[in-house]
């Protein structure tokens, strides 16, 4: 074998471990999954990835809350049964809902509802860009899943400048939502 060939398979070795590391950084992290039970007596499970640690950040009835506080990237889920909107003498269908929600977190925009299905249940989504609490700009991905007995609110939110590199674990969490029947 000639210089020149050695040299060409050492390089052609070289981009070939340098294509292998590159794939291997951009697989993103691996997915775990949350098994949920609420006292409102939904089940559901949902992927997340292993970076997100349970959290507390809001005072609100969130049957999961996690977040990675290093990536700046949260979800809570609140599920609200029927029958208890109902008895109070309310019967929401899956806009009425979606409005309710998108006011929670900002009160004066105006925003168009994506339809979707998640596993087989309608569901709604819209991407909202509001001030927290402390004046930072975060970027919400609020979807309303509705099922035979319960609405779902999956809320995602990160800041604006970090949207667009968490947005795919974003949908991923989303997406994977699935009721489990007890």
């Amino acid at each position: 074998m000639t210089k020149r060939k050695k040299i060409l398979l050492f390089i052609f070795f070289l981009l070939l471990i340098a294509g292998v590391v590159v794939l291997w950084l951009m697989r993103g992290p691996k997915m775990m999954t949350a098994d949920v039970t609420s006292s409102n007596g939904a089940r559901y499970e949902m992927l997340m990835p292993n970076d997100m640690e349970p959290s507390h950040i809001n005072d609100s009835a969130a049957s999961l809350e996690y977040q990675n506080a290093k990536r700046e990237l949260f979800i809570e889920v609140i599920d609200e049964s029927k029958a208890k909107i109902i008895s109070f003498g309310l019967d929401y269908d899956l806009e009425t809902y979606m409005k309710i929600c998108t006011r929670n977190i900002d009160k004066e925009g105006l925003y168009v509802n994506k339809p979707m299905t998640i596993n087989g249940n309608k569901a709604l989504q819209t991407e909202i860009k509001a001030a927290n609490s402390k004046g930072k700009l975060m970027e919400y991905k609020l979807t309303c899943v509705e099922t035979q007995k319960f609405f779902y609110q999956i809320l995602t939110w990160t800041p604006e400048v970090s949207f667009s590199s968490n947005n795919t674990d974003m949908e991923k969490m989303v997406n994977s939502f699935k009721e489990v029947e007890k």
